[in-house]
């Protein structure tokens, strides 16, 4: 009798494990729009540093918002943000992004994956004015609508290092 009650114990708490353990793994389930919203972030990366600003466009929503990795600086819409990245574009030449990684994002709120992508990794190029060579690590985030066009995304390093860095040497 007490072996029939240990049993049903042990019974309920295997049960009771698996269904834990199946609830946890369900609750980070791939967001099914991910792999997708991968290769349109790695084409955007492409078109930005190909310097096709007109392509960078047709890839942003209208409503977009867009967050600087300069201090202080506000979220921008869709024309601030083509205006920033024309700014880069202006002031640097050969930019290359290289990729450590695409790895998917969350809903701020809710904290579900969602289908965004973060990435982190390497920029390269020279500055334009003072011919000056640089390398700047930086973290992204796009986020995509059903239509395929960036609704939101950021910039995060040190702009503001980078921009000392290769500034012209100053002249006495």
């Amino acid at each position: 009798n007490s072996i029939n009650l240990k049993y049903i114990k042990m019974k309920k708490i295997i049960i009771f494990s698996l269904l834990c353990i199946v609830i946890s793994c369900s609750q980070n389930q791939p967001n099914p729009n991910f792999e997708k919203n991968v290769e349109l972030a790695k084409n955007w990366f492409t078109t930005f540093t190909s310097e096709d600003l007109e392509g960078c466009a047709e890839m942003m929503s209208e409503d977009v918002e867009w967050r600087s990795c300069f201090y202080g600086a506000p979220i921008m819409d869709k024309e601030a943000a083509i205006k920033y990245m024309k700014s880069w574009q202006d002031a640097m030449e050969n930019i290359k992004y290289t990729p450590e990684n695409y790895l998917p994002g969350v809903d701020p709120e809710t904290g579900q994956l969602n289908g965004s992508v973060r990435t982190y990794g390497t920029w390269t190029g020279t500055n334009t004015e003072s011919g000056k060579s640089f390398e700047v690590y930086m973290y992204h985030y796009l986020t995509f609508n059903d239509e395929g066009k960036i609704i939101n995304s950021g910039d995060f390093g040190d702009a503001t290092g980078l921009i000392m860095a290769v500034a012209p040497d100053q002249t006495e």
